[in-house]
């Protein structure tokens, strides 16, 4: 029996080893990351298409998946930090440190004075010391309340210049507390940057209706029973039904996760920045903000000259065949040109094994052809279950081309012949070979499909092999057969298969028979009307 919780645990380690956040082995695998959180922690498993998806992916067999087991090859030992990545990482301590130096504690009006009364001049020293207090009462006060002598207003558009180098938990922190402020609009701006229960709540708490440019907005980052409720709910306002729903052009789930990648990097030292910097005035923010821009920039400019290092350093060593070397670097390249040039290279050596290995997303056509033309035939029954179907399709065409009828019938049900049974069972039925010709008919081919096979067994009059696949036909097609059959006067033939005809072909032979004076053929029919 199948232990979900120790295939959860397996998934979850294969992914933390790839350095690969749930969200974005949702994305590989076209899925939400709702259904990898529930597969890792045991609340669901994969269908059987997800889980060969997942071993192509990390590199494992099935068995090893579904067992538990996480081969030590896959194991990546953690990787030092990247100089490149310092600039990201810092940010949050960086921010804090500029807003700790730059932050002014603005006095309190006094309402009984008068408006323009001027401020009492402190002296430096006095104006030090209370400076250091304001900062540690700022940092010391959970809810980010102003400290003393100060004022701190909610602004919605400083939080949104910080929010996408902020942690969730602190954004939700800030929108619930001040949720009242928020307009609709407001809260369809932080969807990016806040959890999807924030948003829930927010929405729920709302005294404004969600309109349809609102929903569009934040749907993809709700569940999809909440986006559900919200629709209809929507759906009861006229006047937001024909606003419509207008496609963007920009991918908010991505972005969404690109965000939240960035945010925990980042760490939690915005957080402290962020309730200084609310304090202060909006050109202090938007320098801050043009600041961490330039750190980005200049991170990213980093990062594409080693990219093109790497790229160099790759292309380099496929020119000297330095295979052990590649497959060792393979998992950080992300150039898909270079990708592909190693695996056509290694599939003209022959080195199937190599690209099935380290590059199995790239054993393509090329490597298929390779081992066919070589009759390797072993090798692709070994591995022809984890290739994509239109790649088992081509193998198991090319069997049937060279009637290789024992390998297909030995690996037809563990391969994909949706597009192409039918032809390759009139093809082995035709060799002779009834047995795969029905196994195939039996397990994967539609009713067309089957009424194609047996139609070539009518056509050379084998009804034996009918009678074998008539379990499997359809009611309407016998009756068809039989008709033509009944027209021409062979009546042994309709007897013989009119119990699984239908009822208006045996209705339609009654009248024939009738029309002929067939007494024998009316009482045999008869029986089965």
């Amino acid at each position: 029996m199948i232990d979900n919780i120790a295939v959860g645990k397996t998934i979850a380690k294969l992914r933390q080893n790839k350095n690969m956040t749930q969200q974005q082995l949702a994305a590989a695998l076209n899925v939400s990351h709702q259904a990898v959180s529930k597969w890792e922690t045991g609340a669901a498993l994969p269908d059987v298409q997800t889980l060969m998806a997942l071993t192509r992916l990390f590199g494992i067999t099935m068995e090893q998946l579904l067992n538990g087991e996480v081969p030590e090859d896959r194991i990546e030992s953690p990787k030092p930090a990247s100089p490149f990545e310092e600039p990201i990482q810092n940010i949050g301590n960086f921010v804090n440190n500029i807003v700790t130096g730059i932050f002014k504690p603005q006095p309190k009006p006094d309402a009984a004075e008068n408006e323009d009364a001027e401020a009492p001049v402190t002296e430096p020293e006095a104006a030090d010391e209370a400076d250091a207090q304001a900062d540690a009462q700022a940092d010391a006060a959970e809810d980010g309340a102003a400290c003393d002598g100060e004022t701190e207003e909610f602004d919605v558009q400083r939080l949104l210049q910080m929010a996408p180098f902020m942690s969730k938990s602190a954004v939700d922190e800030l929108l619930l507390e001040n949720k009242a402020k928020l307009t609709a609009e407001d809260i369809g701006k932080f969807a990016p940057f806040a959890s999807p229960e924030c948003i829930e709540k927010l929405i729920q708490n709302s005294d404004q209706q969600i309109n349809w440019d609102v929903l569009r907005k934040v749907a993809p980052f709700l569940k999809r029973e909440v986006v559900d409720k919200l629709a209809k709910a929507a759906a009861k306002g006229g006047q937001y039904v024909k606003k419509g729903v207008e496609s963007t052009g920009i991918n908010t789930e991505d972005l969404g996760k690109a965000v939240q990648d960035v945010g925990q990097k980042i760490g939690a030292g915005l957080e402290s920045a962020f309730r200084k910097a609310t304090k202060l005035g909006g050109d202090v923010v938007n320098g801050v903000s043009n600041t961490l821009n330039d750190l980005m920039e200049n991170s990213r400019e980093r990062q594409n000259r080693a990219d093109a290092l790497r790229r160099a350093a790759c292309e380099r060593a496929l020119a000297d065949e330095k295979w052990d070397w590649l497959a060792e670097h393979i998992p950080e390249i992300r150039d898909e040109a270079l990708l592909r040039e190693i695996a056509q290279k290694a599939n003209g050596l022959g080195m199937h094994d190599w690209v099935l290995e380290n590059l199995n997303g790239y054993a393509d056509t090329r490597t298929i052809d390779a081992a066919i033309e070589a009759g390797n035939w072993g090798w692709l029954g070994d591995h022809v279950w984890q290739f994509e179907d239109d790649l088992q399709e081509k193998i198991a065409l090319a069997a049937a081309k060279q009637e290789n009828w024992q390998w297909l019938s030995t690996y037809a049900e563990q391969i994909s012949l949706e597009n192409c049974a039918d032809e390759i069972a009139i093809a082995a039925y035709r060799a002779e070979a009834h047995v795969l010709a029905r196994q195939i008919a039996e397990r994967c081919m539609t009713d067309e499909q089957r009424e194609k096979l047996a139609d070539a067994a009518v056509a050379a009059e084998d009804y034996e092999y009918l009678q074998q696949l008539s379990e499997l036909l359809r009611p309407e097609y016998i009756g068809k057969v039989l008709l033509a059959n009944a027209q021409q006067q062979k009546w042994e033939l309709v007897a013989r298969f009119v119990g699984t005809a239908d009822h208006e072909s045996v209705a339609q032979m009654m009248e024939l028979a009738i029309a002929e004076g067939n007494f024998d053929a009316i009482d045999m029919l008869d029986e089965h009307l």
